[in-house]
């Protein structure tokens, strides 16, 4: 682990990251040495430090901070945690902010290679996220929420989605909103796939921007579309897909006990993915 360019294993007591939740992260894949979202996942921080006004680090900086943490691994995940550093008074931050940020390597998951080829199985979240932004800002549009698709610390609706799916021995979750809308799966964005036809649910104020999902917008064009879309609508002959910038796209082969096809368009959009992401 590193801790502000250094080789650590500790934060201070008092950092708001701990205290509040009070800070931001990026999980960012690493290939030979080499991060194909760099730019997407910087461009996601520094929105999110500009709306909660935490000074955005270097992004070269980080960079390469982030290739050391990665070592000599050919194909590891790097997670940057920013918090607001310490100070202030309870939820009051302080004016001048010194950021703590720690970075941490792992391997990608030693399963992932089977997931994609063989699918996971997934079950409808026990717990419905709210219909509406949580903030509102006057004068802004409605629905907008100075939090939405940000990758926040504060994150304890997604572990009690994740209790739930370790008791229930599957690998994710679908997530719906109080309406009966889909937000988003537990760890990455959903994709419909529909006689050959992608949908991707949303935006949803409660939904993370995913980064995967802004490449396959970028490479997807006008056959993806994007709108919200009710639980009711999903039909036996969909193809689900969860993606993220992790773990690419992984197909669900059980929603609920029940079999689900992969789609017609699965391969040829992981195999895209390999070859501008991983190699």
């Amino acid at each position: 682990m590193w801790v502000n360019g250094r080789e650590a294993a500790t934060i201070p007591v008092n950092d708001r990251g701990l205290l509040y939740g009070d800070g931001l992260f990026e999980t960012i894949a690493f290939h030979r040495g080499r991060a194909a979202l760099w730019s997407l996942h910087m461009e996601r921080l520094a929105t999110g430090c500009r709306r909660l006004d935490i000074p955005m680090p270097d992004a070269d900086r980080l960079h390469g901070e982030a290739v050391e943490a990665v070592g000599a691994e050919k194909h590891a995940a790097v997670r940057i945690t920013l918090t607001r550093g310490p100070g202030g008074r309870a939820y009051r931050p302080p004016a001048d902010a010194t950021p703590n940020r720690i970075l941490a390597a792992r391997r990608l998951p030693e399963d992932l290679e089977r997931q994609r080829s063989e699918g996971i199985a997934m079950i409808t979240a026990p717990f419905r996220l709210p219909a509406e932004p949580l903030l509102e800002v006057p004068g802004q549009p409605p629905g907008s929420d100075p939090l939405q698709g940000m990758k926040h610390l504060n994150r304890l609706p997604q572990v009690l989605i994740g209790v739930a799916c370790r008791d229930a021995g599957v690998e994710e979750a679908l997530v719906l909103d109080q309406a009966g809308r889909l937000v988003e799966a537990l760890t990455g964005n959903v994709v419909i796939e529909r006689r050959g036809r992608l949908v991707a649910p949303g935006p949803h104020p409660w939904a993370i921007a995913g980064v995967g999902l802004a490449w396959l917008r970028r490479e997807a064009g006008a056959t993806l579309e994007e709108r919200v879309f009710d639980r009711q609508e999903l039909e036996p002959d969909d193809a689900i897909w969860v993606l993220n910038s992790v773990q690419g796209i992984r197909p669900v082969v059980r929603l609920d006990g029940e079999a689900r096809g992969s789609g017609s368009t699965l391969r040829e959009w992981q195999r895209r993915w390999v070859e501008f992401v991983e190699r």
